[in-house]
Order: C-alpha cells, then structure tokens, then sequence
C-alpha cells in the first residue's frame, strides 16, 4: 500500500476515526483520539459517505 509521506492515519485508522464518528462520538473527540485536526475528520468522514469504504483509500 502507497501512503503519502505525510499521511496520519493508514486506511485501517481512518475507518476506525469514521466509525467513531457514526457511533455517537464528537467530531472533536474522534479527531483528538486519531491525532488530525477536525477538518481532516470531516474529509474522511464525507469521503466514507460518498464512496464508502474505498473513500478511505489515498
């Protein structure tokens, strides 16, 4: 698998960030626990909505 260099989260983290997210918890909170900011969450959170779980890929 091919990352950025800079990327945080694997595929697997961001799904685990997305399913927080739907499970209840704060966009703030999910954010904090995965270490990005907020808008990154927001980013993969639309992405997993509009593309499902192939939207987690880079």
């Amino acid at each position: 698998m091919n990352l950025h260099k800079h990327a945080r989260l694997t595929p697997r983290g961001r799904a685990l960030l997305v399913q927080r997210m739907l499970s209840g918890l704060r966009v703030e909170d999910a954010a904090q626990a995965a270490g990005v900011s907020v808008r990154t969450a927001y980013k993969w959170l639309r992405r997993f909505r509009e593309e499902g779980e192939a939207g987690l890929m880079d």
